[in-house]
């Protein structure tokens, strides 16, 4: 068996990851954003976007004005935009300059796009009339595609009810279908406003502690956690599949090895939160990855700081790497730094696992000052720690939607083949921008 494109054509492409790009309450760059993390700053502030009197919640994952900005935009342009999309398109475009692509009307037809965001339409209430208006705008995903100019597949999704994760397995399925070469994915979330303050406040979900002091408000695996802290902010990936990165000299960054999607049915009628299938999400992209749970350096947690979310995830960790997992595994949960980003959230998670991988050290959880003895984790409580970092997995739990992915960083990929005979069919794109 040789290692042409054609000899393996029957076989999915492998998918792999070669750019990043972060908008975040911690900064636009990861390395800004280790930097903060390792001198102990959180991304939970007290709001300043609106009026908070009226609420039991005052702080917010908040993005700082300085950061919302980006010259390589137009300004017109820019400002047309609405603040989702604004984070989007600039973590796309970041993406796509560190994958060193170059998109061109040639090409543009065999790169897709898939983002999740919660934001679709543009609602205004005029309450003298008492009226609802309802005006569609662009997705903030189309609004990346038609700004890079891409042409082929473009897929919206819904981030209320399904997180970033999904937009990435999407996508590296995409690829594997070869209905694209290349896919720009990931995940955004700017809701931080009393509509949305209002809805989560009335379900109980926000944490109402430490409003004097926001960076011990965010408490995932804390025996008296009471709630997540809302945040905002955008992660998108630009996705290849190695024969288009090795052939046209690209940097990767690590390798989607396997995936996995399951759904909570709950009962009567009414999907809940089930270790059960959160298990099954986490075991199936151990399985489809090819590795086993010794393997796995590092699971990188939703958990929010939910009581019933993160107890559930918990027990579905210990269903599928057994009662001794603390002992040979890490369970971070870096919604204690930042807060819960939405639809950015597990998007993020990948993205600072790469740069963890990069500098072989394991990410650490804050704010845990009783550990809960039900949940029974390695959450890495004492700051930042050097420690082999080859393979991990990032797991998401959204509306009863649980997806779950396995990633190695490019020193435990498998053998990479030495050449490729790409198609003519397909132009890859320059290394300049």
């Amino acid at each position: 068996m040789t290692n042409s494109y054609s000899d393996t054509a029957s076989l999915p492409p492998r998918v792999v990851i070669t750019g990043i790009g972060v908008v975040t309450p911690l900064g636009r760059s990861l390395g800004a954003i280790w930097s903060a993390l390792e001198n102990n700053e959180s991304g939970v502030r007290n709001i300043t976007r609106f009026d908070t009197s009226k609420f039991e919640s005052k702080i917010a994952g908040e993005i700082q004005e300085s950061d919302q900005l980006d010259s390589r935009f137009r300004p017109d342009y820019f400002q047309s935009l609405r603040v989702s999309s604004r984070y989007t398109v600039s973590a796309a475009l970041s993406a796509v300059q560190t994958a060193g692509l170059s998109l061109t009307p040639e090409n543009s037809g065999q790169i897709g796009c898939i983002i999740a965001s919660a934001e679709g339409q543009d609602i205004a209430i005029t309450t003298d009339e008492k009226q609802i208006e309802i005006t569609d705008v662009p997705h903030p995903g189309q609004n990346v595609a038609a700004f890079l100019g891409i042409t082929g597949p473009v897929i919206p999704l819904d981030g209320r009810y399904v997180s970033g994760l999904e937009a990435i397995i999407e996508a590296s399925e995409m690829i594997r279908r070869k209905d694209a070469y290349v896919a720009i994915a990931g995940g955004t979330d700017a809701r931080i406003d009393p509509t949305t303050f209002t809805a989560n406040e009335s379900r109980k979900e926000l944490t109402t502690q430490n409003n004097t002091d926001p960076a011990l408000a965010s408490r995932p695996l804390d025996k008296n956690r009471n709630g997540k802290v809302l945040s905002e902010g955008s992660v998108v990936f630009v996705l290849e599949a190695l024969e288009v990165a090795v052939t046209r000299g690209a940097k990767i960054l690590g390798e989607i090895e396997g995936k996995s999607l399951t759904f909570s049915a709950g009962s009567n009628g009414r999907p809940a939160v089930d270790p059960v299938y959160i298990g099954r999400s986490i075991q199936g992209a151990l399985l489809s990855s090819g590795r086993i749970q010794s393997e796995i350096d590092v699971l990188m947690l939703d958990a929010c700081g939910s009581q019933e979310g993160d107890l559930a995830e918990a027990r579905a960790v210990h269903r599928v790497f057994g009662a001794s997992v603390r002992h040979h595994m890490y369970t971070p949960a870096l919604k204690s730094h930042i807060g819960d980003m939405g639809a950015a959230a597990a998007p993020f998670a990948l993205a600072f696992t790469l740069e963890a991988m990069s500098r072989q050290q394991i990410p650490s959880t804050r704010n845990i000052e009783n550990e809960a003895t039900d949940i029974d984790l390695d959450a890495n409580t004492k700051g930042f720690r050097s420690d082999a970092l080859r393979v991990a997995m990032i797991n998401s739990v959204s509306n009863s939607n649980n997806s779950t992915v396995t990633i190695c960083d490019p020193t435990a990929m498998r053998e990479i083949p030495s050449d490729f005979n790409i198609p003519d069919n397909l132009p890859i794109p320059e290394l300049d921008i």
